[in-house]
């Protein structure tokens, strides 16, 4: 089985790309829909737990479904130059992971979509790409940057579908890299 994480605090583009890549026994989980409590420092997890947070919150979902996963597939927008922040939440509640192995040898992909072109969203992208790279190290998950897209300008389009010419060619290409 492999997760799907929707960074996005909307149903839009980044739920649409990541459903229509997942296979049927794959989980999809949408951050929009989930209640995560903001990470307190309190090192509990450090000192007194394997795997969860202290906190009982719908990260306990998450946690469950990176740990039966092959693979975790990652997808947010890009929000003032950088990935959302209720992901950035998800990923600072990861520090249980991070102490204890648990994300050893794990393969995380991205994907990252901005509203203006791939190329006018070059250096976001790399500079969000350096931030995975940076704590994969600690982490120990295998990265991979899969692909920074364009979903169009968000007054006029918001539709990634309707961004691409051939979205099903798109589709096909990103399964393809994440099964390699």
């Amino acid at each position: 089985m492999n997760l799907y994480i929707n960074g996005s605090n909307r149903k839009k583009n980044c739920y649409r790309i990541l459903n229509d890549i997942k296979e049927k026994d794959d989980k999809l989980i949408s951050l929009s829909d989930k209640k995560i409590n903001f990470c307190r420092g309190c090192c509990s997890c450090i000192e007194e737990l394997d795997t969860y947070c202290i906190m009982k919150d719908d990260m306990q979902e998450i946690y469950k479904g990176i740990i039966d996963s092959d693979k975790i597939i990652i997808a947010s927008p890009v929000y003032m130059n950088h990935i959302t922040g209720i992901l950035k939440n998800v990923i600072d509640r990861l520090n249980p992971f991070s102490n204890h192995g648990n994300l050893k040898g794990k393969k995380i992909y991205f994907i990252l979509i901005g509203q203006m072109s791939e190329e006018d969203n070059e250096e976001i992208a790399d500079l969000v790409n350096k931030f995975f790279e940076s704590i994969s190290e600690f982490m120990e998950f295998e990265y991979h940057f899969v692909k920074c897209l364009s979903s169009g300008d968000i007054e006029t389009i918001d539709d990634i579908t309707s961004t691409y010419e051939d979205y099903d060619a798109l589709v096909k290409e990103i399964k393809d890299e994440i099964n390699k």
